[in-house]
């Protein structure tokens, strides 16, 4: 008979109690939602004031959220990465669970509410145009090399080739002006993407809602989130940015002046 872990005092561990909380078939649908809790509560504060920008980054969601998933699916049927059942609601579309839906709507609008607020609560910045271009010159080389030294794994290649690629076109052809910014939001975001992540692919549950196949990743990982999922997530991200922009450029032309 095997012995479960008990703290000296008797009562469960912080990992036995997680562990607990999260076995449960709503823990995807419970994590978009406590990721979009405080965004969008947030969001109707006059001084914030996000909900006028909702049709610019539903816009942008709608064409890049919607390339994700398309990707998600055929990556999916081909089993480069996979769900758990046991950790969703049974409801599913072309063989992707609600909660994957969701999550290309809440990491994405949690994501550009920290962006918005970077831009409100910091208008000249913290990163220098000089530091994004030195980030841009460092990031780009390496995502180009890792993704054609990884060509035969399917999530490596496409997510760093893909990543590459957009921030050439951002960085030194677009000369985005926001993507100072961007960095600077991202690198927040990265601290509850590591929490939501973390959960995702199984730090405190008995496994993991998502899981990899090992044969198309590079196989490290950073506790157990795969190394490509923080450029996976920058590319998500970058992209919903650049969409976002050019829509709220639109957006703020037309108000009166």
């Amino acid at each position: 008979m095997g012995t479960s872990k008990i703290h000296p005092t008797g009562t469960p561990n912080a990992r036995q109690f997680l562990e607990t909380v999260l076995e449960t078939k709503w823990l995807y649908l419970l994590l978009n939602f406590f990721t979009v809790s405080v965004p969008l509560i947030r969001s109707f504060e006059p001084r914030i004031a996000y909900y006028k920008s909702f049709g610019s980054l539903g816009k942008a969601m709608l064409i890049w959220s919607g390339f994700f998933l398309i990707w998600d699916i055929w990556y999916t049927d081909l089993g480069v990465w996979g769900f758990t059942p046991d950790y969703l609601s049974g409801v599913e579309l072309f063989g992707l669970p609600l909660g994957e839906y969701l999550f290309f709507i809440t990491v994405p609008f949690a994501c550009v509410f920290i962006y918005k607020c970077m831009e409100l609560f910091f208008p000249d910045g913290i990163m220098s145009v000089a530091v994004a271009n030195r980030v841009s010159q460092l990031l780009i080389p390496f995502t180009i090399i890792v993704g054609l030294m990884s060509l035969d794994k399917l999530y490596t290649a496409a997510t760093f080739l893909l990543l590459g690629l957009a921030l050439i076109y951002v960085a030194w052809i677009a000369r985005s002006a926001w993507l100072p910014r961007f960095y600077e939001s991202y690198s927040i975001a990265l601290i509850p993407f590591f929490l939501k992540n973390g959960i995702l692919t199984g730090s405190f549950t008995k496994n993991p809602v998502v899981w990899y196949n090992k044969e198309e990743n590079l196989g490290i990982r950073l506790g157990t989130i795969p190394f490509e999922d923080i450029f996976y997530g920058m590319l998500l991200i970058l992209g919903i940015v650049f969409f976002y922009e050019k829509f709220e450029a639109t957006r703020r032309s037309r108000l009166p002046k």
